[in-house]
């Protein structure tokens, strides 16, 4: 049963936002991360795959909405995945409750992914100054020991979660002092919030650009409308800019 779980916990880090190891986010989080998938493979692996994907199913439902703009997540999925469904079949609990086991799972992952982020600030600052003077080898040990980070913050609480099983989570989260729990979301909020003004900084050149996008952020942050319309709206919104910017350009 061990191994069992210790291939679980590793599927919890390969799955995870910052994994590189399966073409990014594409194969990673956006594949391997998925609750139903997740709950497939741990069926697979602990031998009671229908009961796992019908708490997969459950999960898939509750979460498929969720979208992790610059990073940040309100709910890490692929924890609620993986540990949700394995802590489920292992103590044969009716699958029906998987929904109120999902929520301290996914909160604790959000937590140590804020953790993930503030430690790889280190490595981000020591690359800048490896590349200054010249030393590729700093840089690419600095790309790489992040994951070092990634992994024991992914895989060792995984384990133990699954070892000891669901009642240590819950001890576990009731545990964590409040003011702790709010400064690394806030600390955390900041960081892909920084992400998001630097990419914009690169992609944006002209200040009109800026205010497109910011009534797309206004329309569904606070207007609470739907991101698909918003989206297909701006797809059109350019694509009219493109052809009338071009015209002006040839006359």
């Amino acid at each position: 049963m061990t191994i069992q779980l210790v291939f679980i916990a590793l599927l919890t880090y390969l799955g995870a936002i910052g994994a590189p190891w399966f073409f990014g986010t594409t194969g990673g989080f956006y594949t391997l991360g998925r609750p139903l998938i997740a709950s497939a493979l741990v069926g697979i692996i602990l031998g009671d795959v229908k009961l796992a994907l019908e708490v997969g199913v459950l999960i898939q439902a509750m979460y498929i909405g969720i979208i992790t703009p610059g990073a940040v997540m309100p709910f890490d999925v692929n924890y609620i995945g993986y540990l949700t469904t394995a802590l489920v079949v292992l103590s044969k609990m009716d699958p029906q409750l998987a929904p109120t086991l999902a929520i301290p799972v996914g909160l604790l992952g959000v937590l140590l992914w804020n953790v993930v982020w503030i430690v790889n600030v280190y490595f981000v600052h020591k690359a800048d100054k490896y590349a200054e003077a010249g030393n590729m080898k700093g840089v690419k040990m600095m790309n790489l020991l992040p994951q070092v980070v990634n992994f024991a913050l992914r895989f060792i609480p995984a384990f133990v979660i699954l070892y000891l099983g669901k009642d240590f989570l819950q001890n576990f989260i009731s545990s964590i002092p409040p003011f702790v729990n709010h400064y690394l979301q806030v600390v955390g909020g900041m960081l892909p919030a920084l992400g998001i003004g630097l990419l914009l900084n690169m992609i944006i050149k002209e200040k009109i650009y800026f205010g497109i996008f910011l009534i797309g952020f206004l329309a569904v942050v606070y207007l609470q409308l739907p991101i698909i319309p918003i989206a297909l709206f701006g797809t059109v919104l350019a694509l009219f800019w493109f052809k009338f910017t071009a015209e002006s350009e040839v006359s």
